[in-house]
């Protein structure tokens, strides 16, 4: 049985929140089963990616492969867990575990009736079981699938808020990630029609053999990729449905979406660009410089923007478009330590901002207020939650000992590496800018006077999941070791032609 499991086990991944969210409605009357359910596959998950990732260190990322139904590529749909695959993998069970603990007992409120919440963890599995996918796929097709199941699973949280103006948000998600995923996908036939190969490694080989003789049609693929990728991450200035949507989902979708899935949209882009395309070609079309461009604008842009905002989650919302700047400005680096650095605050990232958008809607909840001089002293009536929103805030601006500081440094290396004296700037300036939209809610929340208002820290799960997120933050930032050496393989194995 062990054997087995072990043999089968990056399909276990997909499946098994797959198959749990097709059970939950039969339990939709227990709540605490439904609870269980979802809480038992995150431990799983967890568990069995911590594994996968111990089994790549120790095999100095040699990437493990799974053929569905026996059938070897390029006719069957190969699964490859290499050091990329397991690093995502890795950072999607650590962030979700805690989300769907502060979830238990804590969405009625937001969302509404047993049915409803049930609903919820349904989408919430299915948008798991999609990013493990994004994680372990090797095929364009079944990028594109698993990018529809995460995209339509993430307009359902959006509108699982029990309120008018989820609909709206989610409506306007809907139309431009559905305008993203054409993109995608028509990206993918070009691809398709000059390669005739869906298997990333098969279409890269006959890709480097052909490009020259049709550079029109890798140029198409290329940018209908890019647009559409862009899309769903929410690239500046393709951005402008995220900062509604994560403002309006109730709050674990908000810490997900934005801590975990516009990241599988990314790893998909680090995929095909470098696992398809290669290096080579890249350099030839000058995407990396588009890249590098494209990720100081919206560092740039997305900060300005969230240090005008007013309201808590909107300029939270607006500095995950300045994040993915970062990432976007990493991956054109092309170069080991940038790209390393990359993957490791798409990591670090993920903690942080699903710590932030947990802390936010607990305060939100507690005060009834939004607009951030409503939390004036609410250091002191909440501790806890206060706590680690700051120490997500230190993480994020990228102080010493925090987890954003290693991928920061990273990236700033990379830069030097790549002679973009720039793009060093940018990201410092970026660094400055964050902290000038954040560190003025902790100025507010310790050294405003306290009112004397009944506030207090969430529920014992809620607490526990926030203090499990700000404590990954300051691991990660204090012996970054073993995940660092997993993106710095992934960035080799990336940059190998």
């Amino acid at each position: 049985m062990i054997a087995a499991i072990k043999a089968n086990l990056p399909v276990f991944f997909i499946i098994t929140p797959l198959f749990a969210a097709f059970l939950l409605p039969t339990f939709a009357r227990r709540m605490r089963w439904v609870e269980g359910v979802v809480i038992l596959v995150e431990t799983i998950l967890f568990v069995g990616a911590g594994y996968m990732a111990a089994i790549l260190l120790a095999q100095k990322g040699i990437p493990i492969i799974y053929s569905m139904g026996g059938w070897q590529a390029p006719w069957g749909i190969e699964l490859k867990v290499d050091s990329l695959g397991a690093f995502f993998l890795l950072v999607t069970a650590a962030v979700s575990l805690p989300v769907a603990l502060f979830a238990r007992g804590n969405l009625a409120e937001e969302v509404g009736s047993k049915e409803r919440v049930t609903r919820f963890y349904v989408l919430y599995l299915l948008l798991v079981g999609a990013l493990t996918g994004m994680a372990m796929t090797n095929d364009l097709f079944n990028v594109y699938v698993l990018v529809e199941v995460a995209t339509l699973s993430s307009c359902g949280l959006v509108s699982a808020r029990n309120h008018p103006s989820a609909a709206d948000s989610a409506f306007k998600y809907l139309i431009l990630a559905t305008l993203g995923s054409a993109l995608v996908l028509g990206g993918i036939g070009f691809l398709y029609i000059i390669t005739g190969h869906l298997n990333m490694g098969f279409a890269s080989q006959e890709l480097a053999r052909i490009w020259q003789h049709n550079p029109h049609v890798v140029w198409l693929a290329v940018s209908f990729l890019l647009v559409g990728f862009g899309v769903k991450s929410a690239l500046f200035p393709l951005h402008v449905w995220l900062p509604d949507a994560h403002s309006t989902a109730p709050t674990p979708a908000s810490a997900i979406l934005s801590g975990l899935a516009v990241k599988g949209y990314l790893i998909c882009l680090f995929k095909i660009l470098y696992n398809v395309f290669g290096n080579t070609i890249l350099q030839n079309f000058a995407i990396h410089r588009i890249l590098v461009l494209a990720g100081t604008v919206a560092i740039i842009a997305g900060s300005v923007s969230a240090l005008v905002q007013d309201h808590l989650k909107p300029r939270l919302a607006f500095s995950t478009v300045a994040q993915i700047g970062y990432i976007f400005l990493g991956l054109g680096l092309t170069n080991q330590k940038g790209l390393a650095g990359t993957l490791f605050y798409l990591g670090s990232h993920a903690v942080i901002k699903s710590t932030l958008f947990l802390a936010a809607g607990a305060m939100i909840s507690a005060t009834g207020r939004k607009d951030i001089r409503g939390f004036a002293g609410i250091g002191r009536k909440m501790p806890i939650t206060m706590a680690a929103f700051t120490v997500a805030s230190l993480g994020l601006v990228g102080i010493p000992l925090f987890s954003g500081f290693v991928g920061k440094w990273n990236l700033l290396l990379g830069s030097f590496e790549a002679g973009s004296i720039l793009s060093g700037i940018v990201i410092i300036i970026g660094s400055v800018l964050c902290a000038a939209y954040l560190f003025p809610i902790i100025r507010l929340a310790y050294f405003e006077p306290t009112p004397k208002k009944n506030w207090q820290d969430p529920g014992m799960p809620q607490k526990i999941a926030l203090i499990l997120l700000a404590l990954a933050v300051i691991i990660i930032g204090v012996v970054p070791g073993p995940l660092l050496e997993l993106a710095s393989r992934a960035a080799t194995q990336l940059l190998m032609p």
